[in-house]
């Protein structure tokens, strides 16, 4: 599960600005979706199953995605080399504000906070990556185990250090509780003054610490929870309309016609009204690729007809039936969906159809989340969200600078209708643009 994610320095986010998947304890609205990370019914610390962010074009939507899809590649990819073949870390260069030449040199700060099987990990990393200096280089790398207390009536957050990573240096935390979490014993702490020297002597300026010196010598259980868990159950779509499926296959060598179909797509396809063909994927055996393919049977006909999908299907069936299938078997595991214009080319109804399976506990039992931006003001409604599920993005006039609030942080009455307000701008998060002036047009003009 994520709980929340930090950035700064990327794009048009200068300041440290938090998208948090925490609820807001104050809010008691639809309390049953809530998700209580902790782990212990003592203590109550609660996560939002889904939410939706709003604001105009070029206001920052995508680039919470893109920022959290970045810090993925990082992540997986384990280093921050402009020689390798990743379009995203190649072009992690261009993601500092770009509006004020003092701020280029400045460094992207990532952070996430995100609970696996094992632990509730904070990892975060600052990474001096510009046009002006060709130069790449991690500036500093911190991994925190997080833990959730009851103190009186407060739930508190308790943060345990394992490592400090700097320019030049690493800092193992060498108090017995960072030790414990490790899996280590005194004998093991005894070493930690040598390894740090072994370290921070063969420290890679654009490799992470956490895939490589961590996860060789220091504990490859949790390097591999935390590698795991970016790899297997954060989905990332920085653009939904044009991403390749989420679907992948496995070799049938028994099915000499390579047809990949399930009771899942069936029941997609006919709940979905998309019509009386069926739908499925078929194995080129040239390119060794499956396609997506529809088989009809025109009335009158004794023989079917096999059309590819691209051809005869819409935009919106094809998007549907790609996201679908990798889908459900993220969803079903439990996974966190980020998606960009989520909702594009797919009918509201369809969407808010998965929205309610992510807030619906008893369907959604392996916790997964939703998060996804839209300009689609129908999913503005109490019955999809909650206030704290609802995020707006609004950029500086004058600064070009992003931020990010809340519908909980604005003062509403609780029978207000939000789609309403916001159209009346009193949420903000709107565009404004004069077209006439844009056009240039003459008032009075012949």
């Amino acid at each position: 599960m994520l709980l929340n994610f930090k950035i700064k320095n990327y794009k048009s986010f200068y300041d440290e600005t938090e998208i948090s998947m925490l609820a807001n304890s104050a809010k008691r609205d639809l309390n049953d979706r809530l998700i209580n990370v902790s782990g212990k019914k003592s203590v109550k610390k609660n996560t939002l199953p889904s939410m939706v962010i709003y604001g105009a074009n070029a206001s920052g939507k995508t680039s919470i995605i893109s920022a959290i899809n970045m810090l993925k590649q990082i992540v997986i990819n384990g280093t921050i080399k402009k020689q390798i073949k990743n379009k995203d870390i190649k072009e992690l260069d261009i993601c500092s504000f770009i509006h004020d030449n003092k701020k280029l040199n400045e460094p992207i700060h990532l952070e996430i906070t995100f609970k696996t099987d094992e632990y509730i990990y904070n990892y975060l990393i600052n990474v001096i990556a510009t046009y002006i200096n060709p130069l790449r280089k991690i500036v500093s790398e911190e991994l925190n185990i997080v833990e959730y207390k009851k103190i009186g009536t407060s739930v508190k957050e308790n943060k345990i250090n394992i490592y400090k990573r700097f320019e030049n240096r690493v800092e193992l935390n060498k108090d017995l509780n960072a030790i414990k979490l490790l899996g280590k014993d005194d004998k093991f702490s005894k070493e930690l003054d040598s390894l740090e020297k072994t370290f921070s002597e063969n420290l890679d300026k654009e490799d992470l610490f956490l895939t490589t010196g961590f996860k060789s010598m220091i504990s490859l259980k949790m390097s591999s929870d935390i590698l795991n868990w970016f790899q297997e159950k954060l989905i990332t779509v920085v653009d939904f309309n044009v991403k390749e499926p989420l679907v992948s296959f496995d070799d049938n060598e028994d099915n000499e016609m390579k047809v990949f179909r399930n009771k899942q797509l069936d029941k997609l396809i006919k709940i979905a009204d998309f019509g009386p063909q069926q739908i499925g994927y078929i194995k080129d055996n040239n390119t060794g690729k499956y396609t997506l393919n529809s088989f009809y049977s025109p009335k009158g006909s004794r023989q079917g007809i096999i059309i590819d999908s691209k051809t005869i299907e819409s935009k919106g069936t094809i998007k549907l039936i790609d996201f679908w299938i990798g889908f459900m078997e993220f969803f079903e595991k439990g996974g966190v969906f980020v998606l960009d214009e989520f909702d594009c080319s797919i009918h509201p109804e369809l969407v808010s159809g998965i929205i309610d399976l992510f807030n619906n506990k008893e369907i959604n039992k392996n916790h997964a989340q939703l998060i996804f931006n839209t300009h689609n003001p129908l999913y503005l409604q109490k019955k999809f969200f909650r206030r704290d599920q609802i995020m707006f993005v609004e950029k500086d006039e004058e600064t070009y600078m992003s931020s990010v609030y809340k519908l909980s942080d604005i003062e509403i009455r609780n029978d207000a209708n939000y789609m309403k307000n916001y159209f009346e701008g009193k949420f903000g998060a709107l565009p404004f643009i004069d077209f006439e002036t844009a056009l240039d047009i003459e008032k009075g003009a012949d």
